[in-house]
Order: C-alpha cells, then structure tokens, then sequence
C-alpha cells in the first residue's frame, strides 16, 4: 500500500500525473530523465522534485507552472517566496499574466500601441489606490 504524503508539491505532481494518460516512463522520456522510478519516489514525496525540471513537468502534464515552481519553493526553500514576492512582485495572478500577454503580443505585432490606451484607464485608477493607501496611512 503506497502511503499518501503530506508535501502539497508531490500532491499537485501525483494529481497532474493521475489526470495524465502517460506513464511514468513516457514522462520521465518527455522531461528527460532516465529513471522512471524516481517520478514515482517525487510523486509519494520522497524525493523532492528539482526545480530545474519543473517547467518540463508542468509543459508534459499542462500544469501551471507557476503555482507548481511556488509551492515547491515555499515547502523547499521557506522564507524564500516571500523574498521572490517582496522583490520581484511574484507571482502574478491569472489575469495579470493575460494582460501581460496581451500587451506583449500587441507591442510586437507593431500595429498596436497598448501602452497609451492602457495608461488613459490606469492612470485614475492608480490614483484611487494610492489615495486609499494614503488614507490607511494617515489613521
């Protein structure tokens, strides 16, 4: 009898795998390893998954990347997200990371220019927030 883990990493690696039509073989193929066991041993939690190999898994198993390298961060490395967060504003949300893509496709086909529209409707709204943090400040 396999005994459930506790680690929320092997958790969202086990249910990705589940929910996959592969074996551990093909996977571990896809993602270049060579030992189909130790896909197994990361999704009991006995080993850690490498960090490195986290954008394989998430593209073979269609996970969200950034929730899996977050939670794998958080359980492995504690205090280390929070810096990541602090510093590099991580992670963004769903939406902030369509905007982005959006924005980003936008500038590169050349045709469009998203930032002056996009800084028309940003710009009240930035100063709404900041005069609410102004607020909370002041009390």
């Amino acid at each position: 009898m396999i005994e459930m883990t506790t680690s929320p990493t092997a958790k969202m690696l086990s249910e990705a795998i589940d929910a996959s039509d592969m074996t551990q073989r093909e996977i571990a193929d896809r993602i270049g390893m060579n030992n189909a066991n130790v896909i197994s041993m990361m999704k009991q939690g006995i080993t850690r998954v490498p960090l490195n190999r986290i954008p394989a898994f998430s593209k073979t198993l269609d996970m969200d990347a950034q929730a899996f390298l977050m939670t794998a961060i958080e359980e492995y490395h504690p205090g280390t997200r929070e810096v990541l967060v602090d510093v590099l504003g991580l992670p963004f949300s769903e939406t902030e990371m369509k905007v982005l893509g959006l924005m980003r496709s936008a500038e590169a086909s050349g045709i469009v220019d998203a930032i002056e529209p996009l800084w028309t409707y940003l710009k009240p709204v930035l100063k709404l927030i900041e005069a609410e943090g102004s607020k909370g400040k002041s009390s």
